[in-house]
């Protein structure tokens, strides 16, 4: 069984407190990139093809894992939480081709959690555990999950990587091909 890990970091309730960035247009220091603030989401945006995307859910993977169709595919998330009991938040866990206009969520598996009220952060781990298809595409590299949802609700927390996943065995391959000897008989 191949596995990937995912930090999905601090998860805060929607009751968190407000931030201090006010709506509207930010400079990144680090990328020198200009991004959004929305106030409503607690989360900065960048401008993509014409499309708001969340900034950073997707990163350059730590590693590559090398799948092929039958393949069992273990996705594992962890994240802290704290604040009021939420029933029913969704862990979401996809492969499919994160691009211009987003990520299309390909293959998608689900878990449902509830989460107990606390006043400190707690750590939670989950996993889901993929068969890639027979109609897995090449492009289907990246790897993306998040939670959100639930009653009274989390807000949706994303993270992705790009390209950890190298499809093989798609298209048949032959090597090395030559001709080794010949003799008369």
């Amino acid at each position: 069984m191949k596995t990937l890990e995912l930090n999905l970091g601090v998860i805060k309730p929607l009751q968190a407190e407000s931030s201090s960035y006010i709506r509207g247009w930010y400079l990144d220091p680090q990328t020198g990139q200009s991004v959004y603030f929305d106030p409503d989401t607690q989360n900065f945006y960048t401008m993509q093809g014409g499309i708001y995307l969340p900034q950073g859910y997707m990163n350059t993977t730590p590693k590559q894992v090398p799948v092929t169709i039958g393949d069992k595919l273990k996705i594992t998330i962890s994240y802290q939480y704290s604040g009021p009991a939420i029933t029913g938040a969704l862990e979401r866990f996809c492969i499919g081709v994160f691009g211009t206009f987003g990520f299309n969520e390909t293959l998608v598996g689900e878990i449902t959690r509830n989460l107990p009220a606390s006043s400190t952060l707690q750590p939670y781990t989950d996993s889901y555990t993929f068969t890639i298809p027979n109609n897995v595409g090449s492009d289907w590299d990246d790897i993306y999950c998040k939670i959100y949802g639930g009653s009274p609700g989390v807000p949706q927390t994303i993270f992705g990587y790009e390209n950890a996943l190298i499809i093989a065995g798609l298209t048949p391959t032959v090597t090395g091909f030559t001709i080794s000897d010949f003799v008369k008989v």
